[in-house]
């Protein structure tokens, strides 16, 4: 008697467990193959730089970069473009309001690279700030501090605080790892003070960059979270 119940527990249950498992496969099959589909991205082939153009002037310019549609940078917006893949070792193309840039830079291969534009009157020039890669660190957020004010030998520091970069000179930058805080800063060149700039929540392994634009005589500090665009492979 015992025996012919388990019997009629197993032709009752086992029918279930087939249609249930039937049903499960197409389902878990697309979960495990959706996550392939990203984890193919595209990647740069060996040789490419990583390119972003500044705007630090008081006016507003339509930036070209690559061949790419044009994007707005200047006043009153965001003063930098992301880090845009593009060939090393090869002119950028470089245009704004649909005109060629003089001094368009050639980016080497494999770095990073921050175009700087300025303007003198209706004619636009680049030169290029090759961005160190050395120091990153995940655990912390890394500052990248421009100095884009003419005639300025810049101090960037916490405001009532202590310097976070000392003495650099115009047209170059530096950079240094710190741990995420929330803090309100200010460049200087010699005695004149630009308005403070308070750091967004940045977390860790975040990149940031601070311009310091302006003159001598008034600098202006801005800043920018820093972003890489992704990569969709090479146009045929």
């Amino acid at each position: 008697m015992m025996a012919q119940s388990r019997a009629w527990i197993l032709a009752a249950v086992v029918p279930v467990l087939a249609v249930a498992l039937v049903s499960a496969a197409p389902g878990a099959a697309r979960a495990q193959g959706a996550p392939l589909t990203r984890l193919y991205a595209p990647k740069p082939p060996a040789g490419s730089a990583y390119v972003r153009v500044v705007n630090p002037t008081g006016v507003a310019a339509a930036v070209s970069l690559g061949g790419a549609a044009p994007v707005p940078l200047g006043p009153g917006g965001a003063r930098a473009t992301a880090y845009r893949v593009l060939p090393g070792g090869t002119p950028l193309a470089l245009s704004v309001d649909g005109k060629s840039v003089a001094g368009d830079p050639v980016p080497a291969p494999d770095g990073f690279l921050t175009v700087v534009l300025s303007a003198a009157g209706q004619t636009w020039a680049a030169r290029a700030l090759a961005d160190a890669t050395d120091g990153r660190d995940d655990l912390k957020v890394m500052l990248r501090f421009y100095n884009l004010a003419d005639g300025c030998s810049a101090t960037l520091a916490v405001v009532d605080g202590p310097a976070v970069f000392e003495a650099v000179p115009a047209t170059q930058s530096r950079q240094r790892a710190i741990n995420p805080v929330e803090a309100n800063l200010a460049g200087r060149c010699g005695t004149k003070v630009s308005p403070p700039l308070r750091l967004p929540k940045l977390k860790a392994g975040d990149h940031y960059s601070l311009f310091l634009g302006g003159s001598a005589a008034e600098p202006l500090l801005e800043g920018q979270i820093d972003e890489t665009e992704p990569f969709r492979g090479v146009a045929n």
